[in-house]
């Protein structure tokens, strides 16, 4: 990290995300009961930022009137012009050196701790991204690294040689499995000069983030590579099939965080708790149960197949909801 930096996220929320087939922003629909962006948001906050700069174009006063949160600067993209034009857009909002932490907000599996890796490995030198590992990589564009030595005896570590578009990779390069998870540690001011060299030199007219860290690194910058552990880190949501496909890995990671709390949850795959709904230790929920908004269950509670509860309900302990029950609004449910 330059001397004197800080930490900035730069969450890119501007799309249309035309393949939704909704008049609603992407980064508004929701997985696990918030909005996609609100996850980004608070993996960021999570992860120490001191500020968290939001990039918005396509219906950003619904975005800014739904997201709240004094810690976020808005930064207006007029036009979508690809992703290092939109990274562009916040450089009159980054006084002084600083590491952009640059997030997509349609990506609502990243964690805090996959931000803090990448920050650690670019203090080491340049920069750093996130790259994923997949079996069948497809169309999607490939990372070409190269082995460095690492300072003080460490395993060597990875460095960004090229990212290539799979229209315009050698055989050799498509069988490589590795992808770019979009997730980037950039310092500023130096990626604002890279940023400002690109060219659009693809048939949609774009400016891509990817082409100026391929100059970056032909110059002889640093950037180090950060595999993730789960590749489902790097998972966007582009149509509805991937929104249910994140919406469910959410709800899967909630319920296992309840089971370690002291939750039984008989059947996982059919059990849906939302991420902001609080459960009592010892509860037992049974299959086709559903848990929604800001429910808080008491502990030691049974609740029986079929049962919805949502979106303010308050269940206390030491009473049972029997099958097919519905409780909702602003219910308060006693004991038997």
């Amino acid at each position: 990290m330059q001397a004197g930096g800080k930490k900035v996220a730069v969450v890119l929320a501007a799309g249309k995300g035309t393949r939704m087939r909704s008049r609603l922003p992407k980064v508004l629909h929701r997985a696990a009961g918030r909005p996609l962006v609100a996850w980004v948001l608070d993996a960021a906050r999570a992860a120490g930022c001191e500020r968290i700069l939001v990039v918005v174009g396509h219906g950003s006063e619904r975005v800014r009137s739904e997201i709240g949160g004094d810690d976020l600067t808005w930064v207006i993209q007029e036009q979508q012009r690809g992703t290092g034009h939109a990274l562009a857009q916040v450089e009159a909002q980054v006084a002084g050196p600083a590491l952009l932490l640059v997030l997509s907000g349609d990506v609502p599996l990243v964690s805090a701790a996959t931000l803090e890796r990448l920050a650690a490995a670019a203090a080491a030198g340049w920069g750093a991204m996130a790259v994923a590992d997949l079996a069948h990589p497809g169309g999607l564009g490939r990372v070409v690294a190269r082995a460095a030595a690492a300072e003080g005896g460490a395993p060597p570590v990875e460095l960004l040689e090229r990212i290539v578009e799979a229209a315009d990779a050698t055989p050799a390069e498509l069988a490589l499995r590795t992808i770019n998870a979009g997730l980037y540690a950039l310092p500023a001011p130096d990626v604002f000069s890279y940023l400002a060299a690109l060219a659009p030199a693809n048939a949609q007219g774009e400016l891509y983030l990817t082409d100026a860290l391929t100059a970056a690194a032909a110059a002889g910058r640093r950037i180090e590579l950060v595999r993730l552990a789960d590749p489902r880190e790097a998972q966007g949501v582009n149509d509805r099939r991937e929104l249910a496909a994140v919406h469910r890995w959410l709800l899967d990671r909630h319920l296992d965080a309840l089971v370690r709390s002291g939750v039984t949850v008989l059947e996982p795959g059919r059990t849906e708790v939302e991420a902001t709904v609080c459960v009592g230790a010892d509860t037992v929920l049974h299959p086709g149960v559903s848990l929604l908004g800001r429910t808080t269950v008491g502990a030691g509670r049974v609740l029986r197949q079929g049962v919805w509860v949502g979106p303010l309900a308050r269940l206390r302990p030491a009473s049972r909801l029997l099958q097919g029950a519905r409780v909702g609004g602003f219910a308060e449910e006693g004991g038997d």
